[in-house]
């Protein structure tokens, strides 16, 4: 049998497939030849994402009641030492739907490379929400139900 004996459809999908393994084997390639490799950040770069990353939960708070001048902030240490982390802790109406808060989060820092992590604490009624990025927690809010408000 030769290349011409086979029909022209077949023959149009050998190529593609064929041009489709060439294409995954140097992207595989490509992948091994880039793994493990971090590529250092900038200061500038870092500073951008945070102010990023403020700018995002600051332009949340309006869209679900919380009065960002009872937000009450500090820069976490430990042992006497800083960490570069800023803690929040957030006074909430008791309907507070932090999931929704926690999606819409989500969204809007995933352009600067972070995600979330949340944790409920239900003997407190409270939940934490800690913003990460390159696997540094930078930020944590913690929403206290306020019965006040």
């Amino acid at each position: 049998m030769t290349l011409m004996s086979i029909p022209l459809p077949l023959r149009r999908r050998l190529a593609i497939a064929c041009v489709l393994a060439l294409c995954a084997i140097l992207l595989t390639g490509a992948g091994l030849i880039t793994a493990g490799r971090v590529f250092p950040e900038t200061p500038a770069g870092r500073r951008s994402a945070e102010a990023g990353i403020a700018a995002a939960i600051d332009s949340l708070c309006p869209l679900y009641a919380i009065d960002a001048r009872l937000i009450r902030s500090w820069k976490a240490t430990a042992a006497g030492e800083p960490t570069g982390r800023i803690e929040e802790k957030i006074p909430v109406d008791p309907g507070f739907r932090s999931l929704e808060f926690n999606h819409a989060l989500v969204g809007r820092i995933a352009q600067f490379g972070a995600g979330v992590v949340a944790m409920e604490r239900s003997k407190e009624n409270s939940v934490t929400m800690h913003v990460v990025r390159g696997g540094i927690t930078i930020r944590s809010l913690w929403f206290v139900p306020d019965a006040g408000r």
